[in-house]
C-alpha cells in the first residue's frame, strides 16, 4: 500500500517562494526597462542579414537577357533569347571548389568571372538572400561565400559598434556563430522609415565589414498600427482562454475547483513572463503561443488531481479534507513525473537541436512544464484546501457552532438529546414504513418454467 505523503504541509512554503519568484521576475522585468519585444509588438524593422565577403563576380556580355540564381546546392544559369530558354545548372556536388565553379561558368557563352576569395574554398558555402535570382549583365554581380573558420569571425559587439549610429539597435545572432548571421532590429514609432533604415543597416554594415559584404537574408517591417492591435488582441485572447477555463471546470466540478485552477494558471503565467524578462528572451507570437500551450499542460495535471479528489470524496466519507487531498495528489504522483518528464525530453531535444524563435518557444515550454507541475501540487491543491476551509467554517458558523469547532463538537451538536430516538428511528416508530426489494426480470427459460 503507498504511503499517503502530506504535500499540504508545505504549502506556506511554496507559496511564499512563488511569491518571491514573481516578484523577483517582475523586479528583473523593470530593472531592464521592461520585455524585449519583438516585432510583432513593436514597431520597427526586423532583419535578417549575414555579413560574408565576396567569392567572385559574374558577367555577361550578350545580347539575351540572363540571370543567375542559386537553389539548394546548384547554381542556374538561365539565358532568355529569341530562340528560347537555355538552362545551366551547375551542381555544388561537382563544382566543388570555387575555382571549378567559376571555370565552368567561364566556359559558358558570353559568360566571364572573377574570382576575388581563396581558390579552395568549398561551393557549398555560397551565401544566398533576398536578391537572387539576380539579372546579368556589363555590371559585375557578386556572389558571397560564408566565413566557416570558428577561429576568427566577426564577434557581436563588432555588429553593434558598426550599427550605433543607429537609435538603440538589437542585435542576435542566429545560427552558429562564426557564419555571422544575425537578426537586427530597429525602431520606428512614427511608421514612415522603412527605407531609410534598409539603407542605412546595409551602408553601415558594409562601411565596417566591405563593400558588398552584407546580404539581406529576410526583411520584415510592422507598422505602429498594426503592432498594437496584434498586442491588443494577444492579450484580450490569453483572458478569454482564463474565461472559458474557469466556465469549464466551474460546470465540471464547482467554483471553488474553478478558482483554485484560475489562481494556479495565473501563478504559471507570471512565473514564465518574469523569466521571460528577466532573460530578455524576444516577447513575439511565438511567445503567446509558448504561454497559451503551458496553460493548457498546467491545466491538464491539475485536472487530472482535481479528478481524483472528487473520486475520493465519494470512496473515502469521513475522512478529513486535507487527507483526501494529500491522498489524492499521492496517487496521482506518478503519472504527473512520467507525463512531465517524457514531455521535457522530447522539449529539450528542441531546444537542443532548434535555432531561433524555435529554440526560444521550446526554452519557455521546459520553464512552463517544470512550473506547471509544481503548481497543481503545490499551488491549486492548497487553494482548493483554503476554500473548502474556508467554507467549512461558514457552516460552522451557520449552525451556531465556533468558527474552529472540532469534529467531535460538531458530533455532539449533531447528536440526539439523552433518552430521545433518533430521527430516522422516531420516523420508523411513527409510521409503519414498507421498504420495496427489488426484483430481478426474469428472462428467457427461466421465465417460461417460472409460469409452469
Amino acid at each position: 500500500m503507498t504511503k499517503m505523503i502530506r504535500f499540504t504541509k508545505l504549502r506556506y512554503y511554496m507559496i511564499a517562494v512563488s511569491v518571491v519568484v514573481i516578484i523577483a521576475g517582475i523586479a528583473a522585468t523593470v530593472g531592464q526597462g521592461g520585455f524585449n519585444l519583438g516585432i510583432d509588438f513593436q514597431a520597427g524593422l526586423n532583419q535578417r542579414v549575414q555579413v560574408a565577403p565576396v567569392g567572385f563576380t559574374v558577367s555577361y556580355t550578350g545580347e539575351d537577357d540572363a540571370t543567375l540564381n542559386v537553389q539548394g546546392e546548384t547554381m542556374i544559369v538561365e539565358v532568355r533569347g529569341e530562340e528560347g530558354v537555355n538552362t545551366y545548372e551547375l551542381p555544388f556536388s561537382q563544382h566543388g571548389t570555387l575555382r571549378n565553379l567559376t571555370g565552368a561558368l567561364d566556359g559558358l557563352e558570353n559568360i566571364s568571372t572573377e574570382l576575388i576569395a581563396d581558390q579552395t574554398i568549398d561551393s557549398s558555402l555560397i551565401v544566398t538572400g533576398l536578391r537572387y535570382p539576380q539579372e546579368l549583365g556589363d555590371s559585375p554581380v557578386q556572389v558571397n561565400v560564408r566565413n566557416d573558420d570558428p577561429d576568427n569571425y566577426l564577434q557581436i559587439q563588432q555588429i553593434r559598434d558598426a550599427l550605433d549610429e543607429l537609435k538603440n539597435p538589437q542585435v542576435q545572432v542566429v545560427g552558429t556563430a562564426f557564419h555571422q548571421e544575425y537578426l537586427v532590429r530597429v525602431e520606428d514609432p512614427t511608421g514612415d522609415k522603412k527605407d531609410q533604415l534598409e539603407t542605412d543597416i546595409r551602408r553601415l554594415l558594409e562601411e565596417s565589414f566591405g563593400n558588398g559584404s552584407v546580404v539581406i537574408k529576410s526583411s520584415e517591417y510592422v507598422g505602429p498600427r498594426f503592432s498594437q492591435t496584434l498586442a491588443q488582441q494577444s492579450f484580450s485572447l490569453t483572458l478569454m482562454a482564463l474565461v472559458l477555463i474557469l466556465i469549464y471546470i466551474w460546470f465540471r466540478f464547482q467554483f471553488g475547483y474553478a478558482i483554485s485552477a484560475i489562481v494556479a494558471l495565473t501563478h504559471d503565467v507570471l512565473v514564465v513572463l518574469g523569466f521571460i524578462g528577466a532573460t530578455q528572451l524576444e516577447v513575439s507570437t511565438t511567445t503567446i503561443a509558448a504561454v497559451l500551450t503551458i496553460i493548457g499542460y498546467s491545466l491538464n495535471d491539475t485536472i487530472v488531481i482535481f479528478d481524483r479528489i472528487r473520486e475520493n470524496e465519494g470512496l473515502l466519507q469521513g475522512r478529513d479534507i486535507e487527507d483526501i487531498i494529500n491522498t489524492s495528489i499521492t496517487q496521482s504522483l506518478s503519472r504527473t513525473l512520467i507525463t512531465s518528464l517524457t514531455t521535457l525530453l522530447a522539449v529539450t531535444a528542441l531546444y537542443t537541436f532548434g535555432t531561433g524563435a524555435i529554440k526560444d518557444f521550446a526554452l519557455n515550454l521546459i520553464v512552463g512544464i517544470i512550473v506547471g507541475t509544481y503548481s497543481s501540487v503545490f499551488v491549486a491543491s492548497p487553494m482548493l484546501l483554503g476554500w473548502r476551509r474556508s467554507r467549512e467554517k461558514r457552516q460552522r458558523i451557520k449552525r451556531g457552532l465556533a468558527p474552529k469547532a472540532t469534529k467531535a463538537e460538531i458530533e455532539e451538536k449533531a447528536a440526539p438529546a439523552k433518552g430521545e430516538a433518533p430521527a430516522v428511528e422516531k420516523a420508523v416508530k411513527s409510521e409503519n414504513i414498507e421498504i420495496p426489494s427489488a426484483e430481478r426480470k426474469q428472462k428467457g427459460k427461466r421465465k417460461k418454467r417460472k409460469k409452469k
